[in-house]
C-alpha cells in the first residue's frame, strides 16, 4: 500500500515530532533563520499557535461562507469599534475588491462588467508622494489612477468620475495631502477613502476609522500572525459587505481571490489575539532583547559598531543596524548576505535597507536561540572577512562594445526588440537602454570578452531593472542572460531587481553609414514586442 511522504503525515501517524523546517528539507529546500522582517517573498510570519489551532478546528466541519462572513464582520466590529469588517485574500486582493466595490457596489449588471468601466465612475486618486508598488491591483478592477500633488489638483480631479481615494498609511504623516486634508473634499463629493495600512497595527478604536477613513486594510500574515494569504479590512458596513459580494465564493469580479473558511477563522482569531491576548504583548516584548543578544556578540569587535533604530511608522519600532569599517573589513553587504545564505544554518538578512558597509536586522521572526546563532555567525564573518569577500576580476577588456546595438529579448513567452546605445571607457560601460516604453541608464563593466551591466528605468511607481550578462562571440554579436525585476525606489535591492525571472538576449551591432549616421533597418526602427 502506498504511504504518504513523511512531511504529509499527521503527527499521530508519523510517530515523531517533526523538527522545524523538516517539511521543506524533505522537499529538497533548506529553510533559513529570518532576519528580514515580514516580507511576503520569504513567507512573512508564521501563524501563532492560537491561529493554527483555530484553523484546524475550522477544517473539521463545513459552514455557509456568507453566514461566516456575516458573523466575522460583526465580531471584527466588536473588536475594533469599526462598523464592520471582512477577511480577504490578502492586501493586494483588497485593493482590487475595494475598487470594485466603490465602482459597482453590488449592482449585478455593473459587477459583471468589471473591469470594463468606460462610462462609470472609475478614477482612483492617489497623492503623488504616496504612490506605491501595488497600484496594479487597483487597475485590475478597471480603474484609472490619477496622481494629485496639491489641494488645487485634488479639487480639479473631483469631476464626478472619482470612485475612490487611496492613501498609503505609513506615508500619511509626511504627505502633502494627508487624510485630514482630504476628508472635506471627499465628504463633499461622496468619495470613499481607503487607507492601505498593510504593515501597520490595528487597534481599538482603529485609528484610521476614528480619523475618518471609510476603509482600512491590514495584512494578516505580517505582524498580526494570521494566515499569510489573508488581509483584515475594517470600515463602513455597506462598503465591507460590497467587498465581500464582489469576491469569492460569488461568481463576480473577485471570484479568483478566494479565501477559505479556515483562513477566515484564523485571521479573525489573529486580530482578537493582537488586540486582547497577553501572549501577543509578551511576544512583542521579546523583540528588543533578541536584538540585544545579537548586539552582544558584535559590541567589542574592531571596526564594527551597532545601533538600535527607532523606525517611525513601523509596528516593530526597533531594528538593529550593524555598521563596519571597509578599511578593516573588506567585504560589502551583498557579499555578506549571500555568504550567510550559503552556510548552515542559513541566515537571511535584508537586502534593500543595506548600504555597502551596513545591514539592518529585524527581530520579529527570531527566537532566542536563533538570535544567538545570528550573533555568532556575524561575529565569525567580521573576524574572518577573507572568507566572505568575493574576488574581483582583473581581466582587461578584449573588446569594445561602443556603438548602437539591436537587442533581441526572448522571454519565457514572447519576445521583444530593444535598442542599446553603449559607450566604453577601458573596462567601464555606460549608455542608454531603450525598451518599447521607456529608456534607462546603463552602467557596467567588461572583463576579457565577458560583460555585465545594469539598466535602470525610473518609472512611477515601480522602477524597472535589467541585469545583463553576456559574452561577445567571434562574429561580434553578444549573447547571454538578463535578470528582470522592478521595485519602488525605497526598496532598491538585488532581490526585487530579479523578481520577474530571467530572459535570453542576443545583440548585433547596427552598422554606421559613411556619413556617420546609424543604419537602422525597418525591422529595427520601431521597438516592439511579440507573443509566440
Amino acid at each position: 500500500m502506498n504511504r504518504l511522504p513523511e512531511f504529509a503525515q499527521p503527527r499521530h501517524l508519523s510517530g515523531r515530532h517533526r523538527s522545524p523546517g523538516s517539511i521543506y528539507r524533505e522537499l529538497g529546500i533548506e529553510p533559513f533563520i529570518q532576519c528580514a522582517g515580514v516580507r511576503t517573498i520569504y513567507g512573512a510570519s508564521n501563524p501563532s499557535d492560537e491561529v493554527i489551532a483555530g484553523m484546524n478546528a475550522a477544517a473539521e466541519a463545513f459552514v455557509d461562507m456568507d453566514e461566516l462572513a456575516e458573523a466575522a464582520g460583526q465580531r471584527m466590529a466588536e473588536l475594533t469599534g469599526a462598523e464592520w469588517g471582512v477577511i480577504t485574500a490578502g492586501t493586494a486582493a483588497t485593493l482590487a475588491l475595494a475598487t470594485a466595490a466603490c465602482i459597482a457596489g453590488n449592482n449585478p449588471e455593473l459587477m459583471l462588467r468589471l473591469p470594463e468601466t468606460s462610462d462609470l465612475r472609475n478614477k482612483v486618486l492617489i497623492p503623488a508622494d504616496q504612490r506605491f508598488a501595488y497600484e496594479q491591483s487597483i487597475r485590475v478592477a478597471g480603474a484609472e489612477i490619477v496622481s494629485i500633488a496639491t489641494a488645487e489638483e485634488l479639487a480639479q480631479a473631483l469631476d464626478g468620475r472619482v470612485a475612490m481615494i487611496c492613501l498609503l498609511g505609513r506615508k500619511d504623516n509626511a504627505s502633502a495631502l494627508p487624510l485630514s486634508s482630504l476628508l472635506p473634499f471627499a465628504r463633499a463629493h461622496g468619495v470613499p477613502i481607503l487607507v492601505d495600512a498593510a504593515g501597520l497595527s490595528p487597534g481599538k478604536p482603529d485609528r484610521w476609522i476614528k480619523n475618518g477613513a471609510d476603509l482600512v486594510v491590514y495584512a494578516g500574515g505580517k505582524y498580526i500572525r494570521a494566515p499569510q494569504s489573508t488581509a483584515i479590512v475594517l470600515g463602513k458596513e455597506r462598503l465591507c459587505k460590497a467587498i465581500w459580494w464582489n469576491g469569492a465564493p460569488h461568481q463576480a469580479f473577485g471570484r479568483s481571490m478566494k479565501v477559505g473558511k479556515e483562513e477566515v477563522v484564523g485571521a479573525l482569531l489573529a486580530l482578537d489575539r493582537w488586540i486582547n491576548f497577553q501572549s501577543a504583548t509578551d511576544e512583542r516584548d521579546q523583540w528588543l532583547p533578541r536584538l540585544k543578544r545579537i548586539e552582544a556578540h558584535l559590541s567589542l569587535l574592531p571596526g564594527v559598531t551597532t545601533e538600535v533604530l527607532s523606525w517611525a511608522g513601523s509596528v516593530t519600532a526597533i531594528r538593529l543596524k550593524v555598521i563596519w569599517d571597509a578599511g578593516v573589513i573588506p567585504f560589502d553587504a551583498e557579499d555578506l548576505r549571500l555568504a550567510l545564505l550559503q552556510q548552515r544554518p542559513r541566515i537571511l538578512i535584508h537586502d534593500f535597507w543595506s548600504t555597502p558597509t551596513s545591514i539592518i536586522l529585524d527581530p520579529v521572526n527570531l527566537s532566542d536561540d536563533e538570535a544567538e546563532i545570528v550573533g555568532r555567525a556575524l561575529a565569525t564573518a567580521f573576524r574572518q572577512p577573507q572568507s566572505i569577500a568575493q574576488p574581483v576580476s582583473k581581466l582587461r577588456a578584449e573588446i569594445d562594445i561602443s556603438g548602437s546595438w539591436c537587442v533581441e529579448m526572448q522571454f519565457l513567452h514572447g519576445s521583444a526588440t530593444h535598442h542599446l546605445d553603449a559607450q566604453q571607457n577601458g573596462e567601464l560601460i555606460s549608455g542608454v537602454h531603450h525598451t518599447g516604453s521607456s529608456s534607462g541608464f546603463v552602467s557596467g563593466e567588461v572583463h576579457g570578452r565577458q560583460l555585465r551591466f545594469e539598466s535602470v528605468h525610473e518609472r512611477v511607481p515601480i522602477w524597472l531593472f535589467y541585469g545583463f550578462e553576456g559574452e561577445v562571440g567571434e562574429d561580434g554579436s553578444i549573447s547571454g542572460a538578463v535578470r528582470l525585476g522592478g521595485t519602488a525606489k525605497e526598496h532598491l535591492g538585488p532581490v526585487f531587481k530579479g523578481q520577474y525571472g530571467s530572459a535570453e538576449w542576443h545583440a548585433r551591432r547596427i552598422p554606421l553609414f559613411r556619413d556617420g549616421s546609424i543604419g537602422i533597418t525597418p525591422a529595427v526602427a520601431p521597438t516592439h514586442a511579440r507573443l509566440e
